[in-house]
């Protein structure tokens, strides 16, 4: 990864990031067992059984590293097809392309605007029956694209927070809460896990509900003006077919809810939570001094990134977080990164599907974010040695 996308990462994990040992290995399959409480279906997994979940060797198909196709700067979102493409948001230029099955573009547009058709963020890209939906975080709208061409707008509920994450098949859209940070309030204790509301948005006639109200972020209040540090325990939630799953990244659990709000699954696992060690606050804090040196950095600006940074690992309390980055697929299995060190692309993914079994680990090397996931196909972002980021489509495999 080139050092100058290392710097800009190291920057923002200094807001809001973190890392956990890479090492460790599978434990011993084990059936996991199942009880009913009050109506609310409790899974107990053992350690990550040995994955019969693979992704291809050899992508589908890969744009952006050949100059015949378009050369993207920040593929935002995406979407696969039906018929084997997929739509892809480039959020540099407010463009959305769509590719066939074998990468050739077949067709683009949008721009950066504020326009009808302009975009200034491309966050997510969803569909509803013939039209397409494109949200747009930074004007808090969303585009509807009818397949005759016909462009229409809709306000967007909630906070600059609030994502789109799917299209239930009543109709309604799915808002969750994504990264990000509110004021400092002085009458707060000094550690405080912030809950955000889950929102739907009835794309009929515009009625907002709020479905659940679940912890978002932790955050420190100790301090004024101190950023939260370089780890951060998180809530996040994804939306599938006819719910949400959520989970939070101090725990070794997965809840599913219903179109309702209702909570109607827990699946947990076993896991050994991983210390903040002195080897790695050492290695943190080389990974940030290379990269600020390799960007050019003076010794002053260093130094001061450097004492921040140890300044939020005192400030952190118990073990590291067991992922970093949640991923709901199309049928609700839920995908948890593995924390690494700043910087370092997540690899390795844990799956806790559907039904609550944990599946243990998928390898995913070299992708530097996942854009969507069906039941055979991953849609993600990789980055050549030039920094360069291309759009491929990789085959999930699944073992019996």
């Amino acid at each position: 990864m080139k050092p100058g996308y290392l710097g800009a990462m190291l920057t923002a994990l200094l807001l809001a990031g973190g890392c956990q040992d890479p090492g460790g290995s599978p434990g011993d399959p084990s059936d996991p067992t199942v009880q009913d409480s009050a109506g609310v279906r409790i899974v107990e997994n053992g350690p990550a059984p040995e994955t019969r979940w693979s992704v291809a060797a050899t992508p589908l198909f890969t744009v952006g590293w050949e100059d015949a196709g378009p050369l993207f700067t920040w593929p935002q979102s995406g979407r696969i097809l039906p018929d084997g493409g997929a739509l892809v948001g480039e959020f540099a230029e407010g463009r959305v392309y769509r590719l066939t099955s074998d990468g050739s573009v077949a067709a683009n547009w949008g721009r950066k605007g504020e326009g009808p058709g302009e975009y200034q963020g491309l966050d997510a890209i969803l569909l509803r029956a013939d039209s397409t939906l494109i949200s747009d975080g930074r004007l808090r709208r969303l585009t509807v694209l009818s397949p005759d061409g016909g462009v229409a707008t809709q306000p967007l509920p909630g906070s600059f927070l609030h994502q789109a994450s799917t299209v239930w098949r009543d109709g309604r859209l799915l808002l969750t809460p994504g990264e990000g940070y509110a004021g400092v309030a002085e009458t707060r204790p000094e550690w405080v896990f912030e809950s955000q509301p889950i929102l739907t948005l009835s794309l009929a006639d515009g009625t907002v509900d709020t479905l659940a109200d679940l912890p978002h972020l932790r955050r420190w209040y100790g301090t004024r003006g101190a950023s939260p540090g370089p780890v951060t325990v998180k809530g996040r939630a994804g939306g599938y077919a006819n719910g949400f799953a959520w989970a939070r990244s101090d725990e070794r659990s997965v809840r599913w809810y219903d179109d309702a709000g209702r909570l109607v699954q827990v699946a947990r696992w076993e896991e050994d939570p991983t210390p903040l060690t002195s080897g790695w606050r050492d290695a943190m804090r080389r990974a940030f001094e290379e990269a600020y040196a390799s960007g050019g950095a003076n010794e002053a600006f260093i130094a001061a990134q450097l004492a921040r940074l140890e300044e939020g690992l005192d400030r952190h309390d118990g073990p590291l977080p067991y992922w970093d980055e949640l991923h709901v697929d199309r049928v609700g299995n839920v995908w948890l990164s593995r924390y690494s060190l700043p910087g370092t692309p997540p690899d390795r993914w844990r799956v806790v599907d559907r039904e609550g079994v944990y599946r243990g680990w998928v390898e995913l090397p070299g992708v530097v974010t996942v854009l969507d996931i069906t039941e055979d196909r991953i849609l993600a972002v990789r980055h050549n040695e030039l920094d360069v980021p291309a759009v491929q489509m990789l085959e999930l495999r699944k073992g019996q």
